[in-house]
């Protein structure tokens, strides 16, 4: 994890310091919408969700753990506005896209509640076949639906569904 992306670099005189994570992540929280939702959202949705995600965050602020990587929450947040907005607007979101979503802002005080749990991940992350690897990272962290993981890798959808499964019950397995 990237210490220097950890909330509690974020804290100025006891309070989040959100103009600076609003200058700081504002185009991290575009790349994200545009991932998931390029040509389905106006401007006015996506400007609108970016400043969502931010109050959603000012909001839960004494829910999060100052040691964790403020991105994963960010992530979390803006994924699950960008569903709701589509859902909003009747566009179908990939069921299973959801289903292995990682975060719901609603339950944001269980994010990253296990450190020992993440570094276990990170470490099986880096045993992993290449392949494997870029689905997990391309689903997890950088928000590509599973369409698009499925063209990149030049796979069938249900290549990337099966491969997401196994990796995901190989990593419960050994952290339990």
């Amino acid at each position: 994890m990237n210490k220097d992306r950890e909330i509690k670099r974020y804290i100025k005189n006891n309070e989040l310091d959100l103009e600076r994570i609003i200058n700081e992540y504002s185009s991290y929280i575009a790349i994200i919408i545009n991932n998931m939702a390029s040509t389905n959202l106006s401007n006015e949705d996506k400007e609108e969700i970016i400043s969502e995600v931010f109050f959603i965050l000012w909001k839960n602020k004494h829910k999060l753990d100052i040691n964790k990587s403020l991105s994963s929450y960010i992530a979390g947040i803006t994924r699950n506005l960008v569903k709701e907005y589509l859902r909003k607007i009747k566009i179908n979101v990939d069921i299973s896209d959801y289903e292995n979503s990682l975060y719901g802002y609603d339950k944001i005080d269980f994010l990253d509640t296990n450190i020992q749990e993440i570094r276990h991940i990170e470490k099986k992350l880096e045993n992993m076949k290449e392949i494997d690897k870029t689905i997990f990272l391309d689903f997890y962290y950088s928000s590509k639906s599973i369409k698009d993981i499925a063209k990149e890798q030049k796979m069938s959808e249900f290549s990337v569904k099966q491969r997401l499964y196994r990796i995901r019950n190989k990593i419960k397995k050994e952290v339990k």
